[in-house]
């Protein structure tokens, strides 16, 4: 075997071996974390999206898209628009009555909540939650 087609194989065995060890402790359809996206679109680019994505059993299109975005800022927003700190102000210590609240995490992903009643506590810990805080 060619020198190039082990250092294939061995590339993407290191890497395939890191995304077992993340599927083994999460559970099942879990978001796979950026640096091995970052990590899977890096060997793609060397080695071909259908390669890579077949060894490391991810989508293909969706590997191709992140290929193709690489070194792309991101359309949704920019660093300068991102917000790092949202004050949520409410009734002190009762219960939010009808309320409507819509949130965004820095991957994309979208909660939008209809509630009747909920404590402030509540609200804030369900929303730090969803984002990851």
């Amino acid at each position: 075997m060619a020198k190039a087609a082990i250092k294939i194989q061995d590339d993407l065995e290191q890497l395939r071996r890191r995304f077992d060890e993340f599927r083994s402790t999460q559970p099942s359809r879990s978001r796979l974390p950026e640096p091995l996206w970052t990590a899977a679109a890096e060997l793609a680019t060397r080695y071909g999206v259908h390669a890579t994505a077949r060894a490391l059993r991810l989508d293909y299109r969706g590997l191709k898209k992140r290929v193709e975005n690489r070194g792309r800022p991101n359309q949704k927003r920019t660093a300068a628009t991102q917000p790092t700190f949202v004050e949520l102000v409410g009734p002190a210590l009762g219960a939010v009555t009808d309320c409507s609240v819509e949130v965004e995490s820095t991957q994309g992903s979208k909660l939008r909540l209809e509630l009747k009643a909920i404590a402030t506590t509540e609200l804030v810990n369900l929303i730090r939650t969803f984002v990851g805080h």
